[in-house]
């Protein structure tokens, strides 16, 4: 009987050791936990037009900036009241995502106190006299563009080489970048800088014996109506070319009239405009230059300087 013991507790032996080892059930994870990610609403940047005064050349950016902008833009006249002008500004301080732009010398001048908002100027030729560069305040330049008044110059007088070119105080800079433009062109660009009109009336004649023509600069710093016409009269006298600034001038002896487009002016401010936009400081350089130009060209006065006005540009000329 003994040998039946051992051979129940063999099997039950062989039974516990073919039984898997039982273990614990496992502890449920808890199932993460998934928070929908927020996306913080970027601000509508709203634009402030600030107008020095109510004339075509102030105006015509204005609306210009208006019409592409939509209902981000807003059109604030200055006025000739100093308390009216004061509270538009002060107004403008305090609103927030609102960027700036200024048209006009008084209206830039106006909102340097507007430190906490970007701000682009235009229409302004002596930014430097007042100091309205800072790295939330830039500007875009109001002269029209440099390689393409070169350009056209050279075309209508391929035998020029030398240009003289007068301004006051503080304008160095435009210079070296015309210079390089003159340059590509074959112009050499000989510049004097002035203090008054008289200074620029003696200026201009005695440059005039070593070069063949003008570019002139509207600084009215510089360049009073009475001098105006006695150097146009004289470069009409003395067969010299003239690159002037306003049809108006076209009728007293300039050979080509080269104005900016105001069209452009506005496209540059809007560049600059989006490139900054929820940054602390505008980026690019202090001046951005334009890209485009109006042109008038005077045909009698080429006639009188034996010039040949080619295919290309003779849509752009007639006797004023």
């Amino acid at each position: 009987m003994l040998w039946r013991v051992f051979i129940s507790l063999a099997l039950l032996t062989l039974q516990s050791c073919a039984q898997p080892p039982q273990s614990e059930p496992p502890t449920p994870q808890p199932e993460p936990v998934t928070t929908a990610p927020v996306h913080k609403k970027t601000p509508t940047i709203q634009v402030a037009i600030l107008v020095s005064e109510d004339i075509p050349a102030y105006a015509e950016v204005a609306k210009a900036l208006s019409k592409q902008l939509g209902r981000r833009g807003s059109i604030h006249y200055l006025t000739g009241s100093q308390l009216e002008n004061l509270k538009t500004v002060n107004k403008l301080k305090n609103e927030e995502h609102t960027q700036v732009v200024s048209i006009g010398l008084n209206a830039s001048i106006a909102a340097k106190s507007l430190t906490n908002k970007q701000v682009i100027f235009c229409q302004v030729y002596n930014y430097q006299d007042y100091a309205l560069l800072s790295p939330k305040h830039k500007g875009v330049s109001m002269l029209p563009s440099l390689p393409k008044t070169f350009s056209t110059w050279r075309a209508l007088a391929p035998s020029t080489t030398d240009i003289g070119v007068i301004s006051g105080p503080g304008f160095d800079d435009v210079i070296q970048a015309a210079k390089s433009a003159a340059k590509a062109y074959g112009f050499k660009l000989h510049f004097e800088t002035v203090s008054s009109d008289k200074e620029y009336q003696y200026t201009y004649k005695k440059l005039s014996k070593k070069v063949q023509g003008f570019w002139l600069l509207p600084d009215n710093r510089v360049l009073s109506e009475h001098i105006l016409r006695d150097i146009m009269t004289f470069s009409v006298r003395n067969s010299k070319q003239v690159a002037v600034f306003s049809d108006e001038l076209l009728k007293l002896g300039g050979l080509l009239s080269i104005s900016s487009d105001y069209r452009d002016i506005a496209q540059q401010v809007l560049e600059r405009l989006e490139q900054a936009q929820l940054k602390e400081d505008i980026p690019g350089p202090d001046i951005v230059y334009l890209e485009k130009i109006n042109l008038r060209i005077n045909s009698v006065m080429a006639n009188h300087l034996n010039l040949k006005i080619s295919a290309p540009y003779s849509k752009y000329a007639n006797a004023p």
